[in-house]
């Protein structure tokens, strides 16, 4: 089969049985500017369903399951976010819960910064020397000081 496109979705791989349907009602969003169909994997699963993996440079990643296989889809859109509640507004992905971002406990210590050292310096913690080409957590804000990674916890 050659490569070419049936409007705004491209030609590239066959398409897994119940979803080029879905496919042609994506693409009469306004919002998409083009729909990939990725390569097909096996599986054993039940039912057809189309759910939203995640963001992508370019717009979304979906993933198409029937029975026996499972394909990937690539949306490609500026307005990511946008074409996300298109898809589950028209009931076609449902939308993932939010992710709670996790917070700092109070009293944990900020992540510390390694950082290789160009010469040999003196651990301000021990006072023993840390070689050159050793790494090493940088602390301090303006003046920077260096101790071990050890000496650090």
């Amino acid at each position: 089969m050659k490569k070419y496109r049936a409007g705004k979705i491209k030609r590239e791989h066959s398409v897994i049985e119940k979803l080029w349907p879905v496919l042609e009602h994506m693409a009469e969003c306004d919002l998409i500017d083009s729909i990939i169909p990725g390569p097909i994997s096996p599986l054993n699963a039940k039912g057809f369903e189309v759910t939203f993996q995640r963001f992508t440079e370019t717009g979304l990643r979906l993933l198409g399951k029937n029975g026996s296989a499972l394909q990937e889809i690539y949306v490609v859109s500026d307005a990511k976010e946008a074409v996300l509640s298109w898809l589950h507004d028209e009931e076609i992905v449902e939308r993932p819960p939010e992710q709670p971002r996790p917070r700092p406990r109070p009293g944990m210590a900020a992540p510390l910064k390694t950082v290789v050292l160009p010469s040999d310096m003196a651990c301000q913690t021990c006072g023993r020397i840390i070689s050159a080409g050793s790494r090493a957590v940088q602390l301090g804000r303006k003046n920077y000081y260096y101790v071990h990674v050890r000496c650090a916890k």
